[in-house]
C-alpha cells in the first residue's frame, strides 16, 4: 500500500479507471429481457458497437499500465519523437476514452430493443476517473513549461 502512495492524485484516478474500466467491460453494458427466458446482456466487449467499446478498454488498459508501470514499477518509457510529450499522450488518450465510449452509448442507444447495463455506467465512471487523470496530468505539465 505504500508504494500507491507515490503516485499523485490524477495518477491515482487514471490506474482507478483502468482497472474499473477492465472490471466493468465484463459486466453487461447492453441488456434485453426475452419473454419467458429472463434477462440477456453483452458486456463491453460485445455488440452493439463492439469496436468502440474494445478500443475504449485497451486504451483505458494502457494508459493505466503505463502509470503503473512508470510509477510503480520504475520502468523508463521510451523516447517520445521530437515535439511530442506525455502531456499530450495524457490528454490525448483521455479524451479518446471519452469519445469510443461515448461512440459505445450511441451503438447502445441505436439498437432496436435493449438499453444500458450496469457495466456500462461503470465504464462511464471510469471514462470520467481516466478523463480527470489525463486532463489534471496535462495542465500540470503544461504549467511546467
Amino acid at each position: 500500500m505504500d508504494k500507491i502512495n507515490l503516485l499523485s492524485t490524477p495518477e491515482k484516478a487514471i490506474a482507478g479507471g483502468g482497472v474499473l474500466m477492465l472490471i466493468a467491460s465484463f459486466l453487461d453494458w447492453w441488456h434485453y429481457s426475452v419473454a419467458g427466458f429472463g434477462s440477456v446482456g453483452e458486456g463491453g466487449w460485445g455488440e452493439p458497437g463492439s469496436i468502440w467499446g474494445v478500443l475504449a478498454i485497451l486504451l483505458s488498459i494502457v494508459l493505466a499500465g503505463i502509470v503503473v508501470a512508470t510509477k510503480l514499477g520504475n520502468m523508463q518509457m521510451p523516447a517520445l519523437p521530437q515535439n511530442v510529450t506525455w502531456a499530450q499522450i495524457w490528454g490525448g488518450g483521455a479524451a479518446a476514452v471519452v469519445v469510443l465510449v461515448l461512440l459505445k452509448a450511441w451503438r447502445i442507444q441505436a439498437a432496436p430493443i435493449g438499453g444500458f447495463g450496469i457495466g456500462f455506467f461503470l465504464g462511464v465512471i471510469a471514462a470520467a476517473a481516466i478523463a480527470y487523470g489525463g486532463y489534471m496530468l496535462y495542465t500540470e505539465q503544461k504549467a511546467k513549461g
